[in-house]
């Protein structure tokens, strides 16, 4: 998931950088008193008007695993910037993602992309969504699903080698 951007709030259009917060990255290194540490580091330097610190607030709740008061803050935050509208439900997905609600997961990450969200980022966040389905039940119907979703995706030929 789009780690640093929860993080930090605003993206920066002339880059992006981003992280998956999983299993893997823990294993690797990262985990959530690192990403946490990092966050304080960033805010402390930060100069911050209200929507910066509202979208900060909202993504200290996702670090400290408070998932469903981080979906409301983030409805609440759709609702007064509409503007930013895709940063919010991407991050109601990785809520969601994050408390098992995969298909959940997937219609925000949907939403997200077509409200601005970057393509690519939802593309890995669909899939992850679906693999984790899949890993949790071992039923195909989530591949499957990615790839109905995605026919053109970046996992495609990764989904098919699990049919």
């Amino acid at each position: 998931m789009g780690l640093l951007d929860f993080l930090f709030g605003k993206k920066n259009d002339k880059q992006q950088v981003y992280t998956r917060l999983d299993d893997e990255s823990f294993q690797k290194g990262l985990n959530v008193e690192k990403a946490q540490k990092m966050r304080d580091a960033f805010l402390a330097v930060m100069t911050q008007d209200d929507e910066d610190k509202a979208f900060n607030a909202a993504s200290g709740l996702m670090l400290k695993g408070a998932f469903q008061e981080t979906i409301e803050a983030y409805q609440d935050l759709a609702n007064k910037y509409p503007n930013r509208k895709g940063d919010c439900e991407s991050q109601i997905g990785a809520a969601y993602h994050f408390l098992k609600k995969y298909d959940k997961a997937i219609e925000f990450y949907i939403s997200a992309e077509q409200n601005g969200a970057d393509t690519n980022m939802m593309d890995d966040n669909i899939w992850e969504a679906c693999f984790a389905a899949y890993k949790l039940t071992e039923d195909k119907i989530h591949i499957r699903k990615y790839l109905e979703i995605r026919p053109s995706g970046s996992y495609v030929k990764k989904a098919n080698k699990f049919l």
